[in-house]
């Protein structure tokens, strides 16, 4: 393999990738070339960008793979990209993991989410810019009859089949043809083949109408209607209007911030925004390495604005076989889109360099707890109880320093009675932590419990116990000391201190967390305790009555022809009910 301008001069003079590793065997740059033996010779004579100088002095090994043509070559490189990630390519990070549409590799496949694509034989369309667009193309590939539910086959149906909207190899209803026909049409569905779909659908119907299976061309027809709506309002939509993409980047060393406008007909109809690793790269090396990897698993639009000229023939070719060309802004509209889209590029990577107060933040809790790793991921933990009733847990997570609401967990206590903070404290954190485990999830960076010594060891006890190693600390609400394992005295942070913000913010979340939660529960004991009263009325009609009117106190000012209307609730018990509250008005009006 090539070292030295020698070595290269040796290789085809052919197109292909050549794939660059460093003394340690590890990818550092993956390029195309419609000559390897130029393209690579060019390394090692004398250069002008830095980048390529500390790329030079890097390489030890050069592999190369010969390619057809430039475009194949462009969509090998893309995916050895997203492969090896190498340190000195433009690199798209994917931190939304924007949602794929997965058709499993089963004997009766299903569709599903995925967050990302895997190497796992499954079909993937995406990514989406959001879970609700994945959402409702899942809900319009469900009337061909493909089934979503998880469940091992064969199996009881479930309400997928009862409402049609599953053709249910679960029981047998359909050959292993007939639902390799059903993926086919959800693929092309999926791909947009629709009017190649159409016609195949009708097909389809009128063979099964000759064969006298009404049951099943009715569904066909019913599919055909849906598409042909959906193909309408497309049309309408779309009809003599140009679909584009404009793409700026704001680049600030080694990283950029990727703005794409999604533009119909002129008008913005929805944005994405991306971080770019550059690797030292200029802004047309950006926007190239951004273009090739993006669109690999998106379609692209009829035009990719960009604000700079970028001369790259394959790039233009293989866009062009996909029905799409790369240019840059003309005539007013388009360059106003651009400078808007320049702008909240900007704008975001302002932003972002503000959002490094976060990360002070962390660096200094980090230091001040002596941290091993930065605190990325805090998990704070609080009990709310009053003289120990109705005692619950809440715990809450920050990542990054700021709430990621949807980890957020709520645990009723079950061990502990009385007002015993402490050993609700090791309950809580034993049954967190030993099931995180136990499924293999991620581990909070730093468990902050809301305390003193006593809950601090409380925790270390009960993860000591589970043989789990994690990162404690506690504080204090009476002066805001911090408490650590291993250490007597407080770690005391100043007032106006970042850190002490952030710690105070979690444990403050975590205490509102758990105190709604509490007062929920003591509201509907208080409700269902009011019932209790009532001859006749059990559990059962308890959750009835409150299911219908959500509330005693609207059941309370209710007629007695409302409450007989409760399923579950006979004449006599409606009366019963309503006569106690009666009875009970009639005593306040006394007093």
């Amino acid at each position: 393999m090539p070292k030295t301008i020698e070595d290269a001069r040796k290789l085809p003079d052919s197109t292909g990738v050549y794939i660059m590793k460093d003394r340690e065997d590890n990818v550092i740059y993956v390029g195309k070339a419609a000559s390897l033996r130029s393209r690579v010779s060019s390394y090692f004579r004398e250069q002008d960008s830095p980048r390529i100088r500390l790329l030079a002095r890097n390489i030890e090994d050069i592999e190369y793979i010969v390619t057809g043509n430039e475009v194949e070559a462009l969509v090998l490189e893309s995916n050895l990209i997203k492969e090896h990630m190498p340190r000195y390519n433009v690199r798209l990070r994917d931190d939304k993991h924007y949602p794929y549409i997965k058709i499993t590799d089963e004997e009766f496949p299903r569709i599903c989410i995925a967050r990302r694509r895997s190497h796992d034989g499954a079909q993937y369309f995406g990514p989406y810019p959001g879970a609700k667009a994945v959402r409702e193309l899942i809900k319009m590939t469900s009337g061909f009859g493909i089934r979503r539910c998880r469940k091992k086959l064969p199996c009881q149906p479930c309400l997928d089949y009862h409402i049609k909207q599953c053709a249910a190899p679960c029981l047998g209803r359909v050959t292993g043809k007939e639902y390799r026909d059903i993926i086919s049409d959800v693929t092309g569905f999926l791909k947009g083949n629709r009017s190649l779909l159409i016609e195949s659908l009708e097909a389809r119907m009128e063979e099964l109408a000759k064969a006298k299976e009404y049951e099943k061309a009715a569904r066909v027809r019913d599919q055909i209607h849906a598409l042909r709506e959906l193909s309408e309002k497309q049309h309408v939509n779309a009809e003599g209007k140009k679909q584009q993409d404009v793409i700026a980047a704001a680049i600030s060393g080694n990283t950029a911030v990727i703005q794409v406008f999604h533009i119909s007909a002129g008008t913005l109809r929805g944005r994405d925004t991306f971080n770019v690793s550059t690797a030292g790269a200029d802004e047309v090396e950006v926007l190239s390495g951004f273009v090739k990897q993006y669109y690999q698993d998106i379609q692209p639009p009829q035009e990719i604005i960009v604000p700079v000229e970028i001369e790259d023939g394959s790039l233009s070719l293989w866009l062009s076989d996909n029905g799409s060309k790369i240019k840059t802004p003309r005539g007013k509209t388009e360059r106003g889109l651009m400078n808007l889209a320049i702008e909240n590029a900007k704008m975001i990577a302002g932003q972002l360099r503000e959002g490094k107060g976060e990360t002070a933040a962390l660096t200094v809790l980090k230091s001040a707890l002596s941290l091993p790793a930065l605190p990325v991921v805090i998990e704070a933990i609080d009990i709310s109880n009053i003289s120990g009733t109705d005692a619950v847990a809440s715990l809450v997570v920050f990542e990054n320093g700021k709430p990621d609401k949807k980890n957020y967990r709520r645990f009723g206590i079950k061990t502990v009675e009385g007002a015993d903070d402490v050993g609700m404290i090791r309950e809580v954190v034993a049954r967190a932590y030993m099931r995180r485990r136990d499924e293999g999830k991620r581990m909070p960076d730093l468990v902050l419990i809301d305390g003193g010594r006593g809950q601090l060891n409380a925790a270390l006890s009960a993860l000591g116990e589970a043989g789990i190693e994690l990162n404690v600390a506690s504080i204090a609400k009476r002066f805001e000391h911090i408490f650590i394992p291993g250490r007597d005295a407080p770690v005391i942070l100043p007032k106006d201190s970042p850190a002490l913000l952030l710690v105070q913010r979690s444990r403050d979340e975590a205490h509102r967390f758990a105190l709604a939660y509490h007062r929920k529960l003591r509201g509907r004991k208080i409700q269902e305790s009011v019932l209790d009263d009532i001859p006749g009325v059990g559990s059962k009609r308890k959750r009835a009555l409150l299911r219908y009117f959500g509330s005693v106190d609207k059941l309370k000012k209710a007629e007695l022809s409302e409450i007989e209307k409760v399923p579950g609730i006979s004449g006599r018990v409606a009366e019963a009910v309503w006569g106690y509250f009666q009875s009970q008005q009639g005593l306040l009006k006394q007093m």
